[in-house]
């Protein structure tokens, strides 16, 4: 039987409705993150209630899919940073539903080098540094340097982190480093847990990166270890330093469309072949490229070639992987048209946003300087919406370029190395 509520001051009200504490926790694990963050000020007891791995993990099942809610650049050294908020109709953006200041600032104390995102996955970013070369460097030590040893995953609304170092690819680096690829998988729906797959050269690589052999390894935070796979990984022609999460493998995409991915519960690698050469679309023409994971669970590619670059495709992938078909095709020129001041070459692409039902059909978020557009693609519909302007931000320019991340905010647990505090 539950409790009969007592009448009570104010002022006792943070002490005594921890008499009530199972009540208390349904309520608390439908407050967003962010909101719960502030919480933690009213008194320890609520510190450490919020605070308690056992109820972040419990809150990050019970909210798996967040929305957006901004957008960062990938370098920390000039991380831009759009705050997000589509819930409502103005045409300026309030952030009422969007952190007020950049929840990335605080990695500038990880390390005195600049910190290079490569993958954002449901609110966690996996980083590394990225060490900034002299002008008079040997081409011996360029692989070297430009190839960290170690790297870190962060949840930038809860400001931790854990710095990792894979021991079987460390323990074989001699003179060049082994890895060669990484990836982040993390699904709230399915686990509070992350693992991060990493892939190396298995015999010494030679100065331009080039190997037989490969393995995978893989961390895992629930039981903070390492697991080194015995299969050797097939490699193919593909980009293995910007992996995507979707359905439970990691993927990476190819020069010409071509997936490789690794499905990590049933430990397999696979696959799926690109389109054939074209002389109008290929790596020579190729303006900019968007691999992305859809709101409803889809691999989806964007690929802008010159000199079209208001007219392209958004392709996706079959759940089966057999291969990309044609989802949207997209005409910006009406867009060009009634905002002459943005010129093709000068927005970016974000993500695609899941309509609210059927009828109002998905939306393509661009950037634009000062600006985010938000492009019906059922409708050909579009919204300009305009961004509050920042301090020490020069809105003539983009906030963010090409490759950037978005970020969801989450209580996911993170094996912490150190906590720079809620600020």
């Amino acid at each position: 039987m539950v409790k009969r509520l007592k009448r009570c001051s104010s002022s006792r009200l943070p002490e005594t409705i921890w008499d009530y504490e199972d009540i208390f926790l349904e309520i608390l694990v439908r407050v967003p993150a962010r909101i719960l963050l502030r919480c933690k000020c009213v008194s320890k007891h609520w510190l450490s209630f919020i605070s308690d791995p056992k109820f972040c993990h419990l809150h990050t099942l019970r909210n798996p899919n967040p929305s957006a809610s901004a957008v960062f650049s990938n370098l920390s050294r000039d991380i831009g940073f759009i705050p997000l908020d589509f819930d409502h109709d103005q045409t300026t953006s309030t952030g009422s539903g969007s952190p007020s200041c950049d929840p990335l600032k605080f990695i500038a104390n990880l390390c005195p080098d600049n910190i290079k995102i490569v993958q954002s996955c449901n609110g966690l970013i996996l980083c590394h540094p990225e060490i900034v070369l002299p002008s008079i460097i040997h081409d011996s030590d360029v692989l070297r340097l430009n190839t960290p040893l170690y790297y870190y995953v962060i949840n930038p609304t809860t400001k931790q982190f854990t710095k990792l170092i894979p021991p079987a690819a460390a323990a074989a680096t001699t003179t060049l480093p082994r890895i060669f690829g990484y990836a982040l998988a993390f699904d709230p729906s399915k686990s509070p847990h992350y693992k991060v797959v990493f892939l190396w050269f298995r015999d010494e690589p030679s100065p331009w990166g080039l190997c037989s052999y490969h393995n995978i390894e893989i961390y895992s935070s629930e039981t903070k270890s390492w697991r080194l796979l015995n299969s050797s990984f097939k490699t193919h022609e593909v980009i293995y330093e910007e992996g995507v999460y979707c359905n439970g493998a990691v993927h990476w995409v190819g020069l010409f469309c071509e997936v490789a991915y690794y499905h990590i519960e049933e430990e397999h690698d696979g696959f799926v072949d690109g389109f054939p050469y074209s002389e109008e679309k290929n790596w020579e023409t190729l303006d900019s490229r968007y691999f992305m994971e859809s709101s409803d669970g889809h691999l989806q590619l964007i690929q802008i070639y010159s000199p079209s670059l208001t007219k392209f495709e958004v392709l996706e992938m079959g759940r089966d992987y057999c291969g990309w078909f044609v989802k949207y095709n997209v005409d910006l020129d009406p867009l060009c048209t009634a905002y002459p001041s943005i010129h093709a070459w000068i927005w970016v692409v974000l993500f695609l946003a899941k309509g609210e039902n059927e009828d109002e059909g998905s939306s393509l978020l661009l950037h634009a300087p000062g600006k985010v557009i938000s492009y019906n693609l059922k409708s050909n519909t579009f919204k300009s919406i305009g961004l509050t302007p920042q301090a020490g931000v020069d809105d003539s320019l983009r906030r963010v370029g090409e490759r950037n991340h978005r970020y969801m905010e989450t209580l996911a647990w993170v094996n912490r190395e150190y906590d720079f505090g809620i600020h």
